[in-house]
């Protein structure tokens, strides 16, 4: 388990990204991603992109010629729309205004000529009620930021990542996180507030600005006619905010 320091100095430019229409492919040539997640607010979001090829480098398909994407949950079927903000890239959402856990979703791709692939699902995990930190909290250098959730004792460890974001004299902003070591969804864990500190001279007069995030997550049945996989999967996360003072 490392510390990971990084900085954000500009956009990121993807490259070599390539794109094709639906019915240029069969669903045997077809790898699917379905994320479904929920994070708080009462709602939960599902996206999907199908690809020829996996990753960045695959080509990802624009559905026409009657293919489409459905999403069903406690009996409500919406058609999953395409999502035009990313460039480049076909991807396709929907979402509902329910986030219980437990909560099967089932998404359908049906097409005008070809294979269908009709039962990808899974379920929704548990979500979090964030107990400690609070986001008033503020630390110091020599402190243990406590970490409390509830509900615990469940199937899923939760994945627990803690990021610090302080600035330093220069008035560069630098951030390090730092996964937090569980054994099993106990409810209680914490991570000192210098193992997570970002490198550089640091400016003692501004507040560093922490952030704890939490994530259980499970993976689906993806429908086997997508003849090259894939993966559906669904996660519950929620965030905390917290501060550290460099002064005390």
């Amino acid at each position: 388990m490392k510390t990971q320091i990084y900085i954000v100095i500009g956009a990121a430019l993807l490259s070599g990204c390539s794109n094709t229409t639906s019915d240029n492919v069969t669903t045997q040539g077809i790898n699917a991603d379905i994320d479904v997640f929920a994070n708080g607010s009462g709602s939960t979001f599902v996206d999907a992109e199908l690809e020829v090829g996996d990753g960045l480098g695959g080509t990802s398909l624009q559905l026409v010629a009657g293919d489409r994407l459905t999403v069903t949950a406690n009996g409500i079927q919406k058609i999953m729309t395409e999502d035009a903000s990313i460039i480049g890239r076909f991807r396709y959402e929907a979402s509902f205004d329910f986030d219980d856990a437990g909560t099967m979703f089932t998404v359908s791709f049906s097409r005008n000529n070809g294979i269908n692939a009709p039962n990808s699902n899974v379920t929704l995990p548990e979500g979090f009620v964030v107990q400690s930190p609070r986001s008033n909290d503020v630390y110091s250098l020599a402190d243990d930021v406590p970490i409390q959730w509830t509900p615990n004792g469940t199937t899923i460890t939760p994945d627990i990542d803690v990021s610090l974001s302080c600035t330093t004299t220069s008035g560069i902003v630098f951030t390090a996180s730092q996964d937090v070591a569980t054994s099993g969804d106990t409810g209680v864990a914490s991570l000192p507030v210098a193992a997570v500190i970002p490198i550089g001279t640091l400016d003692t007069t501004r507040l560093c600005e922490g952030e704890v995030y939490f994530s259980r997550w499970r993976r689906g049945n993806l429908d086997p006619a997508y003849g090259e996989g894939g993966d559906i999967t669904a996660e519950h996360i929620e965030r905390a905010q917290f501060f550290v003072d460099l002064s005390l």
